[in-house]
């Protein structure tokens, strides 16, 4: 199985168009990497892709990855998505694959997600044929080719609602893939607000892990001006007693754990700051994009 980091960014990426933060600004000067919004592409043989979110970024994460280039006029090695939440970051890319054409993609997310997805005008398109939404509830397993399977994971908790309407329950989930093939097994849960057992146990099995790392603290936004939290938008933070790296920090060192969807002004970008330093120290890493593994 090949994974690819198509995007490593919370909402808005590295750079942000508004935020003259220390991390944006060391981006625009060219002084540290800038980052797309976060989205994954897997493949179990390198020619038919699968897209773990769709970010608003995912025209130019296409272009910066050959395999996923167009083919035989408007063709796409891409076969379909499958979605974690309802995150404008992870849906807003429907905006530009609603040109498929006659291509169907085959797509998998929770009814929640679907839902509100399909309540943007522009993503209405993929509701019908020639493409294919396949609801996912946790537990199930899916077969997306000959050589990949996928578990669905429920995450605990419940994502804010989306556009001012209540809290969605069902609306996060998270996927581990294997390859039947190599036995390989990646996880992929980019967004979550608790880390429950069954989120653990798939992190114990994975020889590659991508957790949510939006935010180093739960107070962080509001060096920059904004008075909400880590945990009121729907994330947990990484540091402190009840984050993530104190809830995961008995994972087994055998597999390679990465944080992804960083916002902008997470302190984990300077990789000379603490809290980089203190994420080395406990075994986990920083994704960033255009990182492919080979599992």
């Amino acid at each position: 199985m090949i994974v690819r980091v198509l995007g490593s960014a919370a909402g808005g990426g590295v750079p942000q168009w508004n935020c003259a933060c220390a991390n944006c600004s060391a981006a625009r000067r060219g002084e540290s990497a800038r980052r797309s919004q976060s989205s994954f592409a897997v493949s179990g043989d390198g020619q038919r892709w699968w897209l773990i979110n769709a970010s608003p970024d995912i025209a130019s994460q296409i272009e910066s990855f050959a395999p996923l280039h167009a083919c035989a006029g408007r063709g796409t090695p891409i076969a379909g998505m499958l979605l974690t939440d309802a995150n404008i970051d992870h849906i807003g890319g429907f905006a530009v694959l609603r040109q498929a054409g006659d291509h169907g993609f085959t797509i998998y997310s929770s009814p929640a997600v679907r839902a509100v997805a399909l309540e943007q005008r522009a993503f209405v398109p993929f509701a019908s044929p020639p493409h294919r939404w396949n609801a996912t509830n946790a537990g199930a397993q899916i077969e997306l080719d000959a050589r990949l399977r996928v578990a669905v994971i429920a995450m605990e908790g419940l994502m804010p609602g989306y556009a001012g309407r209540a809290a969605l329950p069902d609306a996060v989930v998270a996927y581990a893939v294997r390859d039947n093939a190599t036995g390989g097994n990646a996880l992929f849960a980019p967004v979550f607000m608790r880390i429950g057992q069954t989120l653990r146990t798939a992190a114990q099995e994975a020889d590659v892990a991508f957790f949510d790392g939006s935010f180093w603290n739960d107070d962080e936004l509001h060096g920059v001006g904004v008075e909400k939290t880590a945990r009121s938008l729907g994330h947990l933070p990484i540091d402190g007693p009840e984050g993530t790296l104190a809830s995961l920090h008995d994972l087994p060192r055998g597999g390679r754990r990465f944080f992804t969807h960083l916002n902008n002004t997470n302190p984990l970008l300077d990789p000379l700051s603490h809290a980089a330093r203190t994420t080395r120290e406990c075994g986990f890493e920083v994704a960033y994009d255009g990182l492919e593994l080979y599992l």
